[in-house]
């Protein structure tokens, strides 16, 4: 989108900013405009409110897929949802999927085959604060997990399973300020918004392999200590990443793809040799790491 620069005397120089952006985020004269100088690039933020999204959706013919669509109206940024069903027993399913990811929605009207949803509350906190959150519950399910499992107390895998939730709450909001609000990020938002996908995704493979020895798991359960140490090195990986994440260090990154490359290589080895849920769970360890290795890529996006 090209602007003709308009000179008012010899000294100041006006561009006119779209009306599109000026109408949605409800500029009006006299406002206070952010303008910073990045190169050869001006950058114009304001933060002020931004104009209310609404939206429709029919869930009638979605299936299992009405909480993914909510979800993705969450993420977006939609403030007031318009939904219609053609049957009345979807509205629990509603209910329930606004109550379990989608902080700050709220039911405001409801009658036959229709409701409204509304963003009526304050968000979780900050981005940065949520984010740090969401880190610090991932490592903490990968730390339960793996002592869980090393003392053979499997009953505890269940509350750590839970956890998952709390993960999904806080990558859910991280997401919707990013659509909402965006984020200063080294012109790469779309790489951090990528790591707030796969942090989501890790507390996932975390809750399989809990669930999976909590069901499978008992005090016959042979679980070696060469599997127990690839958990604990695939951990130390993610707590690498966390660090790194706030404070760049060279050296723990290449920390990362070195025990990425023991832990896979280690973990193929030993599924030749294992059996029963030893197995499954050297599939559930490997996934991580892999999951894990991933988030290098573009976290270096954002910092180099």
């Amino acid at each position: 989108m090209k602007r003709k620069v308009i000179q008012i005397a010899d000294s100041t120089q006006l561009v006119s900013i779209p009306r599109p952006w000026g109408r949605k985020y409800n500029i009006k004269k006299g406002d206070e405009l952010e303008v910073t100088i990045k190169g050869n690039k001006l950058e114009v933020s304001t933060s002020g409110p931004t104009e209310l999204a609404i939206e429709n959706l029919d869930i009638s013919q979605l299936g299992s897929m009405i909480l993914r669509c909510l979800m993705a109206f969450y993420k977006r940024g939609v403030d007031e949802l318009h939904i219609t069903y053609d049957n009345e027993k979807l509205i629990e399913i509603i209910h329930k999927a606004i109550g379990k990811e989608a902080a700050g929605y709220e039911i405001i009207d409801q009658g036959k085959g229709r409701c409204t949803i509304k963003y009526v509350t304050g968000e979780l906190g900050d981005f940065d604060s949520i984010l740090s959150r969401t880190f610090l519950i991932l490592i903490n399910m990968a730390n339960e997990t793996y002592d869980a499992i090393e003392k053979k107390n499997y009953d505890r895998l269940n509350n750590v399973a839970f956890l998952e939730e709390a993960n999904n709450r806080f990558t859910t909001a991280c997401r919707r300020l990013i659509n909402k609000k965006g984020y200063d990020v080294n012109n790469s938002v779309g790489a951090l918004y990528y790591i707030i996908e796969e942090l989501e995704n890790l507390a996932d493979y975390y809750k399989y392999l809990c669930l999976y020895m909590l069901e499978h798991g008992n005090e016959k359960t042979k679980i070696s200590k060469d599997t127990l140490e690839l958990l604990r090195k695939t951990n130390t990986a993610l707590r690498l990443f966390y660090e790194c994440f706030y404070k760049f260090d060279r050296d723990k990154i290449v920390q990362i793809g070195e025990l990425r490359k023991e832990v896979i290589t280690e973990g193929l080895e030993l599924m030749t040799k294992k059996q029963g849920e030893e197995i499954i769970m050297l599939h559930h360890v490997l996934t991580i790491m892999q999951k894990t290795f991933c988030l290098v890529g573009p976290y270096l996006v954002i910092k180099l």
